[in-house]
């Protein structure tokens, strides 16, 4: 039960931080961005242009929002996402980040409209600090690590991975702790590591014939915590199994 003791610390260390600073004042982001090779003054917005953007930035990003604007931009950020957002805004863009740590508000990342590629390394929050990431519009690849959560009422919250419209391709660590991932709606397919292995974490597909397998098309395990595995409306294709079949507490739902 290791993995049991080092996820939870991560999980309580993450909703450690969800109390009230003590300075006087947010502390000065350490961060330096540059915009089509032309480095801006560190501040709390960074915005690209109407075309097709390069956005870079060093070290972490906290109490920031990073915009690319219309036309395929490529984001990419090497620090913490700390009480920031890094959204694409229209077009096919590109996003790459580390770890979204959610300390007073929420981390979030998203594709906005149009046909996106994003790489998170993990989706870490609480309900108090989300830490989520969202592909909207368009047909999108959301690769992440690990997705940990402790939602709160309605089960909303924690760290959370949605497809949204658009025929999406979902790939993620385990889901754990809590952690969501949600489809959306069209024909999604969602490959995870695992599935509440721990504690609990949820898929949901959604509308749409969704696919939903473990990496690379093998049989997913759900369990033998309280994973959920639900394909949802339409008639989806499923790899899941329960990882202890005779005392089952995992759910797998609508899944021929």
């Amino acid at each position: 039960m290791r993995s049991l003791a080092v996820a939870t610390t991560i999980v309580a260390a993450a909703a450690a931080t969800c109390a009230p600073s003590q300075a006087a004042h947010p502390a000065q982001s350490s961060h330096q961005c540059v915009v089509n090779g032309e480095a801006v003054p560190p501040s709390d917005t960074v915005y690209g242009t109407p075309g097709n953007d390069i956005i870079e930035c060093e070290n972490d990003v906290e109490n920031v929002v990073i915009w690319g604007g219309e036309g395929d931009d490529s984001i990419r950020v090497k620090g913490l996402i700390i009480d920031s957002q890094v959204l694409g805004g229209d077009g096919n863009d590109t996003i790459q980040t580390s770890h979204l740590l959610p300390r007073e508000s929420f981390s979030t990342v998203r594709g906005n409209a149009g046909n996106d590629t994003i790489i998170v390394a993990t989706v870490i929050g609480t309900a108090d600090a989300e830490a989520t990431v969202y592909g909207d519009q368009g047909e999108d690849k959301i690769t992440v690590g690990s997705v940990f959560g402790a939602p709160g009422s309605h089960a909303r919250g924690g760290g959370q991975v949605f497809g949204n419209d658009g025929a999406d391709k979902i790939y993620t660590g385990t889901i754990d702790f809590g952690g969501r991932v949600l489809g959306g709606s069209e024909n999604d397919l969602i490959e995870a590591k695992a599935v509440g292995p721990e504690a609990g974490g949820e898929i949901q597909g959604g509308p749409g014939a969704d696919v939903i397998t473990g990496p690379e098309g093998k049989v997913l395990s759900a369990g033998p915590g309280w994973g959920v595995v639900d394909g949802g409306l339409a008639m989806d294709t499923c790899k899941v199994v329960h990882s202890n079949p005779q005392r089952a507490r995992s759910t797998i739902a609508s899944c021929p």
